[in-house]
């Protein structure tokens, strides 16, 4: 990756009650003996409480505390073998409704114990994984968080506790947040949030100017021109992509020239970019049009 001139950076989660679940293309459904015939079996899945994910999906199963220590442990062993692997970035998962969401908010976290009740218990869980990622992850190394800004339906966890995480996780090493929403009930970005394009910038937004962290915005970003107005207005510091990168996966590339950046071809693999420069050099000297689709 890096001989190609990009980052190597991983994501670390755990989908907590959601697991033991198909694709988003087989509707999410959960796994059945069925399944386990064709090698995919079913397992029992864990939470901050035994609620279910979906109805008609299978109860979680409750962690205990000495079991929340031990996937704590996870994370760590994880972040090593991240660093291991060469990567150069690491990203906690706290969205989606997955396992750090699931403690995060209220309508799936009833604890009664130092994890649950009040804001400061229910993020108890997560910054204990933070500082876990962060005590082996080198300080020259970024760390970011992904959140959901508000849960989604029936929303229980809002905006300014997301800001009030934001600003415990800043303390305890997170460098970036991923600014997103949704997904505690149903799909993991099922969200109430109306789908325009940047329609989590406004989180983005609020989060970097009142939690005093950098900020990634994601959503519907399309443009190049739309993106890099939202970097130059200050609402977020970082854009990402997903879809739209499968879509085109050369969309930076395009969006360097749209920009005006020289030397744009750069950011390709040398096999492409030097056809590519061939191309612009004769349409150059011959002013032909046509030479862009050869």
């Amino acid at each position: 990756m890096r001989s190609q001139g990009a980052i190597p950076a991983i994501q670390l989660g755990h989908a907590g009650r959601k697991g033991s679940g198909c694709t988003p293309w087989e509707g999410y459904r959960p796994l059945t003996d069925d399944d386990a015939k064709r090698g995919e079996p079913p397992w029992t899945t864990v939470s901050a409480s035994a609620t279910a994910a979906s109805p008609g999906a299978p109860l979680p199963h409750a962690l205990d505390r000495s079991q929340i220590g031990a996937i704590v442990t996870r994370w760590r062993e994880a972040a090593l073998r991240s660093l291991e692997a060469g990567y150069d970035i690491v990203e906690v998962h706290a969205a989606h409704g997955y396992l750090i969401h699931q403690f995060l908010s209220p309508l799936t976290n009833q604890r009664s114990d130092a994890y649950g009740g009040d804001l400061h218990g229910r993020m108890r869980f997560c910054l204990e994984i933070i500082e876990a990622v962060r005590a082996a992850w080198p300080s020259d190394l970024p760390m970011f968080m992904r959140v959901s800004a508000v849960d989604g339906l029936n929303s229980r966890w809002s905006v300014e506790d997301t800001i009030e995480l934001a600003r415990a996780a800043r303390q305890r090493g997170v460098d970036v947040i991923t600014t997103s929403s949704g997904g505690i009930h149903g799909p993991g970005t099922a969200t109430l949030v109306p789908r325009v394009p940047g329609y989590h910038v406004p989180y983005a937004e609020r989060v970097r100017k009142e939690g005093g962290v950098k900020t990634v915005a994601v959503g519907l970003i399309t443009q190049a021109r739309h993106a890099e107005q939202i970097l130059q207005q200050g609402q977020a510091d970082f854009i990402a992509l997903a879809r739209e990168l499968l879509w085109n996966p050369n969309w930076p590339v395009h969006a360097a020239r749209e920009l005006g950046m020289r030397g744009y071809l750069e950011l390709l693999p040398l096999g492409y970019a030097w056809w590519l420069r061939r191309r612009e050099e004769i349409r150059e000297l011959t002013g032909d049009t046509a030479a862009r689709h050869d």
